[in-house]
């Protein structure tokens, strides 16, 4: 099987994450070319690549290069427009989170790609991360009975970390602030592992002066599950450090998840706990203890590099014909979630997401 021949637009920062597949696996996973509106941009991730066609317009990349299908890597306004672009060309494609900045441009991408008989893929990482894939099987299986409830954070220092007057905060150019930036992903973790929510209610606030038009840097939101369970959302972008940044629970009848990095440590596996594997009950501190992490599966997904996995998948996916485990079909529910958060916020009521 030749490998897939892929044009990369955005050469930015998240495109660095993106190179993996290009180098440890050329058989299956190729760029051939690189698209940057900033030239010099595009020349430096093509120096990094080796023998791939630069490009400053997308239109052109389309036109003339040598590409089966195009990974979407740009500010997120211009998700739509690039991907609509591309699969009227013929080309699969991969676009980063978010998939669009409203469910109006979603919709349109994924008629367009029904349309033209091509593959749409999100790049929800987090679905493909060895512990992750372990934890919904371990679910899935029952091991935890049913599940009643999950809290998440996604908390980062963006007004420290990023760049000068970065997009990133600009609802303009984002699409929102840290719901849309940064508590996508685990929106999207918690669909894949509990299932599909069915009402959102939710504040949002811009508070520190960077942000701009909208952009909110703090958001809560309570989710309500088919299944009943409930969930519990906190994001900040500008918060002023913070012990960790990802953190989850995931609590059932017979067992709980967590995944609470250590202090200064960025993110680190999930540990678990249930009447399965845990020792008895037998005193008050035992509560608190029992835990042991969770493995991934040896073999299940070719690295252990969740970004690598998900461009091996999207090439399996165009060569096979089959439907993505992130394609932008099943994105749409998570796009009514964060878009449900935004329109509670507003409206200070809660959202049907099925009315959306």
């Amino acid at each position: 099987m030749n490998a897939l021949r892929v044009g990369l637009v955005g050469c930015g920062g998240i495109s660095a994450a993106h190179l993996g597949a290009h180098r440890e696996y050329p058989d299956q996973f190729r760029y051939t070319a690189v698209c940057d509106l900033v030239e010099a941009s595009a020349c430096r991730r093509a120096a990094e690549l080796g023998h791939v066609s630069v490009y400053t317009d997308p239109a052109k990349m389309l036109a003339e290069a040598d590409i089966e299908a195009v990974d979407i890597c740009t500010v997120h306004d211009q998700h739509a427009a690039l991907a609509i672009a591309a699969v009227r060309a013929g080309k699969h494609v991969i676009v980063e989170k978010p998939m669009a900045c409203s469910l109006e441009e979603c919709r349109g991408m994924i008629a367009a790609a029904e349309k033209a008989g091509v593959i749409l893929m999100v790049a929800q990482m987090q679905r493909y991360d060895p512990g992750y894939q372990k934890l919904k099987q371990i679910i899935k299986s029952g091991e935890l009975g049913p599940i009643r409830a999950m809290r998440m954070d996604a908390m980062q220092d963006g007004v420290e970390a990023l760049v000068g007057n970065s997009w990133l905060l600009d609802g303009k150019r984002a699409g929102g602030g840290v719901v849309i930036s940064v508590l996508v992903h685990k929106i999207d973790l918690a669909r894949y592992l509990i299932g599909e929510v069915v009402r959102v209610t939710a504040i949002t606030r811009q508070l520190h002066p960077m942000f701009k038009n909208g952009a909110e840097d703090y958001a809560a939101a309570i989710l309500e599950f088919e299944n009943r369970a409930i969930g519990e959302l906190f994001g900040t972008y500008s918060g002023f450090r913070q012990p960790y940044s990802e953190m989850f629970m995931i609590f059932g009848d017979h067992g709980s998840i967590h995944a609470l990095p250590p202090v200064g440590q960025y993110a680190g596996p999930a540990y678990m706990a249930s009447r399965k594997r845990s020792p008895a009950f037998k005193e008050w501190s035992d509560q608190y203890g029992g835990f042991t992490p969770v493995v991934g599966d040896a073999g299940a997904l070719p690295t252990a590099n969740s970004f690598t996995n998900e461009l091996l998948h999207f090439a399996d996916c165009c060569r096979s014909g089959r439907e993505p485990l992130s394609s932008g079909k099943d994105n749409l529910g998570t796009m009514k979630v964060v878009l449900g958060i935004y329109e509670s916020a507003r409206t200070g009521m809660p959202v049907e997401l099925k009315e959306l």
